[in-house]
């Protein structure tokens, strides 16, 4: 549904009522601004059979931009591409499309944001350059503020604000058309933490590696070796710091560790820090044990026991 009026705390109408009309593929061109990049093959394939069946059933969303003479996209690129494919194999295509006046920048923006944000998850990489875009046209960078411009929650767009912290160059794996060497934004998200971690903790070993975007190319790496079965692993590299902060000996090992994982291609991650892990959790437990425990005696009431007082203390003893 189109919106006519802009949702709370926007500075304008998003997108006005518009004419529905038919249009022909060479009529129309790809909105700059679409955040969606990614058109992978398989589910593209799928729509393009729908649509020569059963033609466009949900019309596009478009406008004239000043001094052009091609409709530009706000809504449908998928819809779009399908088209121009059946129409250069001879199928006589007309699309669908509401044209409706030229929104203004920071409008389409937010539009195209408010139409994705109600959509099934895509990758977040491009999601987060179109955010970049939002950010620069509005000068706004506040997450509570942004969330109720664009639509987006609050958390997704903080995955984005990490996104934005690699350089570009890591940000273009991410865009691969080929899905198969893509890198997931999640493998970013998640290895951020790591990467500070790194220099937090480690910076003369980050020096000595060349900084840490050299550390991020042999953690990409060794993620294309099959040596990260999954990004969600990283995880066990900072429980293994958390367990070991208190001990300066485990805390020097679990250094150690990290340091052989980069270096070392062949190291998986749970092979590295399970463990650490494992040995900081049992202590974990032990040490909640001891708190129930205390707290347990202290609810008995136990110096006003009589009976059996010998009994409890020998246990007291054992467990002592």
């Amino acid at each position: 549904m189109l919106f006519s009026r802009a949702r709370a705390n926007t500075p304008e109408r998003v997108v006005p009522t518009g004419t529905l009309k038919d249009l022909r593929p060479q009529d129309i061109r790809p909105s700059p601004y679409n955040p969606r990049r990614l058109f992978d093959r398989e589910p593209l394939d799928e729509l393009k059979r729908s649509i020569a069946q059963h033609g466009v059933l949900v019309p596009l969303t478009v406008y004239m931009p000043a001094g052009q003479s091609k409709h530009a996209i706000l809504d449908g690129e998928r819809r779009y591409k399908c088209c121009c494919e059946l129409s250069e194999e001879g199928h006589d295509i007309r699309i669908p499309a509401n044209v409706v006046d030229p929104p203004s920048t920071a409008a389409n923006l937010l539009y195209m944001f408010s139409i994705h944000s109600l959509r099934e998850q895509w990758e977040l990489m491009p999601t987060a350059l179109s955010l970049k875009a939002v950010m620069e046209e509005l000068k706004e960078t506040d997450v509570k503020t942004l969330a109720k411009l664009t639509g987006a929650s609050e958390q997704q767009l903080e995955r984005c604000m990490i996104l934005l912290q690699f350089p570009e160059r890591f940000q273009a794996l991410s865009l691969l058309p080929d899905k198969n060497e893509r890198v997931a934004s999640n493998f970013w998200i998640e290895a951020h933490p790591v990467l500070s971690l790194c220099e937090e903790q480690m910076p003369e070993f980050v020096a000595e590696c060349g900084g840490r975007d050299n550390i991020t190319d042999r953690l990409v790496a060794k993620k294309r070796a099959g040596k990260i079965k999954s990004v969600i692993h990283f995880r066990r590299i900072l429980e293994a710091f958390a367990f070991s902060r208190e001990d300066p000996a485990r805390l020097e090992a679990v250094k150690a560790r990290l340091r052989e994982y980069i270096l070392n291609m062949d190291l998986e991650t749970r092979m590295a820090f399970d463990e650490f892990v494992t040995e900081g959790r049992q202590t974990q437990t032990a040490l909640n044990a001891c708190t129930s425990f205390r707290q347990a005696l202290d609810r008995y009431k136990l110096e006003y026991t009589v009976d059996q007082r010998q009994e409890l203390v020998d246990a007291l003893e054992q467990v002592r």
